[in-house]
């Protein structure tokens, strides 16, 4: 397989639409749904590329920190799933990655998994067992050979579009 480099890949936005906060309960962890996009440092975003495509054919997954509701650093975590097209972090995994997130000053802000061979979109797996709502939710897709990239939320079973903002630094 070709080695990824950082060209080409596509960042996928989220359709233009009303941002609403009607519906939502309020015991998911102080969510604000006013703030629609994702900012991730540029050499965050093209690790996280680069991890998933050397984990191919299998799914890649890790978590990403931030001082805020960013990604600053990149937590690669071992994908402990047996099926090819499915991740696993294991409970300790994510603890100790947040101990250490937290150690310099980060929360965890959100969290990533590659998809081989689908879209950049969640699928009905990742809807239906993702328990971090108030995490932005990130899917390296490497479908028909295009890298693409799609950042959401998902709260309560609906997917969020989120706007993913690359910044140098």
């Amino acid at each position: 397989m070709e080695q990824w480099t950082s060209l080409p890949y596509v960042i996928k936005q989220p359709s233009p639409q009303v941002w609403e906060t009607t519906g939502i309960k309020g015991d998911l962890n102080n969510l604000d749904l006013r703030i629609p996009a994702f900012e991730i440092k540029k050499a965050v975003y093209e690790d996280m590329i680069l991890y998933c495509q050397q984990a191919l054919p299998h799914e890649a997954c890790g978590l990403l920190s931030g001082p805020q509701f960013n990604g600053m650093n990149l937590w690669k975590i071992k994908n402990e799933s047996l099926n090819s097209n499915r991740f696993t972090m294991s409970k300790e995994s994510i603890e100790r990655t947040s101990k250490n997130a937290n150690g310099i000053g980060e929360k965890i802000s959100g969290i990533f998994h590659s998809h081989p061979s689908s879209p950049a979109y969640p699928s009905s797996h990742d809807i239906g067992n993702n328990p971090y709502p108030n995490l932005a939710y990130l899917i390296v897709s490497f479908y028909k050979g295009k890298v693409e990239v799609g950042c959401f939320q998902i709260i309560e079973g609906k997917v969020i579009p989120l706007k993913l903002i690359v910044v140098d630094e």
